[in-house]
């Protein structure tokens, strides 16, 4: 839960892989996250979005995908609303959060997020699996240490690449009605989401075999429905992991 006080109003901001994604961090707490896709935008987007409202005091921005579209919504705020953006980095550590990495600037800020957010949330030691145009699964310790991670297309991802370099017929993604797919779409869907799932599962597994312990399962992005009831180990949603990141940073001043 981030705590929030009543002089904060900051909107924050995900450019995402696929979409577009802000919610505000007010005295009530985090907003639902709003988002559109980046094929639906066009230059006038900020004011669509954001032009009846003003933050009090800042506003955050994560960016694992477009600097133009960084720069254009960083040049509309300081026009608009004279508030320096701050485009969150990746440090080595922030709210006693260690960065495995060895250069810490190469690890992905959408993963950085996730791990301020569950470190501050939980206790214990936690794999966080965020599932959407990639996938990636990050473990961290109970004392904040990132124990390092995987990363794996996403389940589109991995049907596009697939129906891309062969002849079979394309098909968009299916829901898979059991392991073994009684169809083409079903065989890649189930192919598809049991690869994640058989590597998740394996991940907690090895852990707790290094760590002593069994780490905790935590799915968060567009498409951790797509697990439910598929990993053998127990899990919890955790939605938008990015955004709580950003608002532990408002309120640690983590920055």
């Amino acid at each position: 839960m981030i705590g929030v006080n009543s002089n904060v109003n900051a909107l924050l901001i995900d450019i995402g892989n696929t979409s577009l994604k802000w919610a505000w961090l007010t005295e009530a707490g985090l907003s639902p996250v709003e988002r559109v896709a980046h094929g639906e935008m066009d230059g006038r987007f900020p004011d669509t979005c954001w032009s009846d409202q003003t933050p009090s005091s800042q506003v955050l921005i994560a960016n694992v995908a477009s600097f133009e579209l960084e720069e254009l919504i960083c040049e509309w705020i300081k026009n608009k609303w004279a508030i320096e953006p701050a485009v969150v980095r990746v440090t080595a550590t922030a709210l006693g959060v260690t960065n495995a990495y060895s250069d810490p600037r190469k690890l992905g800020i959408d993963r950085w997020l996730a791990l301020i957010a569950v470190h501050q949330q939980m206790s214990g030691d936690v794999c966080i699996v965020d599932c959407g145009t990639a996938i990636t699964i990050d473990v961290i310790d109970n004392q904040g240490r990132h124990q390092g991670g995987l990363i794996l297309p996403g389940f589109n991802l991995m049907r596009e690449a697939l129906l891309d370099k062969t002849r079979i017929p394309w098909t968009e993604l299916a829901q898979p009605e059991g392991f073994l797919g009684k169809d083409t779409a079903g065989c890649i869907a189930s192919a598809a989401l049991y690869s994640a799932v058989t590597l998740i599962d394996r991940v907690v597994v090895v852990t707790a075999q290094q760590r002593g312990v069994r780490p905790s399962l935590v799915l968060t992005g567009s498409d951790a429905g797509l697990l439910s009831g598929a990993l053998d180990s127990p899990y919890e949603v955790i939605p938008d992991l990015v955004m709580r990141g950003l608002g532990c940073l408002v309120m640690g001043g983590g920055l």
